[in-house]
């Protein structure tokens, strides 16, 4: 019999280390990142509840952000170790975040969940708990055999410079806003969102580029990511306010970045993508990068 405990928001912090390990076991054979960056973010502030199994070494574990807004879904995401799959320790956490689900958000009207890879027996799972696909992510890669991948031509209207911390939040977090206004997940990023990323390990304000118009206003970005360790970088996050769109800035930040990648000694840069974003799909593709992997994010109407 599968033994679980049920950690409440203040709880969690004890756990984060082991969570960690167990995230990091599943990566490396699933090449995929069990918890996105925001989940983290959540379990760090205190703000998601963590189901996992009943032992110093996790084998198992699933996180729930509940929102204290109603109108915003529950994000759940789970992980097993490889070698403790196909024993039920996979239905066994989907039953039980149920369970927390029902419990402590019965006035929210809708809940996610993210594969991180479309695998077979994680559709079976959200099947199983009335999920059905929602929205599909792209992540995409291009191995880097050069130096430079050219630079388009921005003439004199805009301007490229790396991001100040602190003198370039607000205005940032503005501009992510409203060029993400559709996004529903990067268009609502806080100060404290903004905040808990520039403390991470992997924040380098040397490969977070901002483009500025004449008047000096903050019109565009491209945010690299280089993990600790990791032969990928990141397009992180690229935005343009959307009265420079058809401009060619975005794709103007978008190779500046990647020379700031190239220039790094990495072997290939990788990204997210909408696969419903065609413009930008059909950007990057004619960047050279292809689909390596797919995430699936599961929705139901409770």
């Amino acid at each position: 019999m599968t033994h679980l405990r049920v950690l409440a928001p203040s709880e969690t912090v004890s756990q984060l280390s082991q969570l960690r390990k167990l995230a990091d076991s599943a990566a490396v054979v699933d090449q995929n990142e069990p918890f996105g960056d925001q989940t983290w973010v959540e379990l760090h502030a205190g703000n998601a509840w963590l189901i996992t199994t009943d032992e110093e070494a996790l084998t198992g574990a699933s996180a729930v952000v509940i929102p204290r807004n109603p109108e915003q879904p529950v994000l759940i995401e789970l992980v097993v170790t490889p070698e403790s799959r196909g024993n039920g320790l996979g239905r066994a956490l989907v039953d039980a975040t149920q369970e927390l689900v029902t419990e402590h958000a019965s006035d929210i009207q809708t809940t996610t969940a993210w594969t991180h890879g479309d695998h077979p027996a994680a559709r079976g799972l959200a099947a199983s708990a009335g999920l059905e696909p929602a929205r599909i992510l792209y992540r995409m890669a291009l191995e880097i055999d050069r130096e430079s991948f050219g630079e388009a031509d921005l003439a004199d209207t805009y301007t490229i410079r790396t991001f100040v911390p602190g003198d370039d939040d607000a205005e940032w977090l503005s501009l992510n806003a409203t060029a993400f206004a559709d996004h529903p997940e990067q268009g609502q990023l806080t100060q404290a969102d903004l905040d808990a990323r520039k403390a991470e390990d992997w924040f380098d304000p040397a490969g977070f580029f901002v483009a500025e118009n004449t008047a000096g206003t903050l019109v565009g970005f491209h945010w690299t990511k280089t993990p600790v360790g990791s032969v990928a970088g990141e397009v992180y996050a690229v935005g343009v306010h959307p009265s420079t769109q058809g401009s060619g800035l975005g794709k103007a930040l978008t190779i500046h970045g990647m020379n700031h990648l190239a220039s790094a000694g990495l072997e290939k840069i990788v990204l997210y993508v909408d696969d419903e974003n065609r413009p930008a799909v059909n950007l990057y593709n004619s960047l050279g990068f292809g689909i390596e992997n797919t995430d699936v994010m599961f929705s139901s109407d409770s």
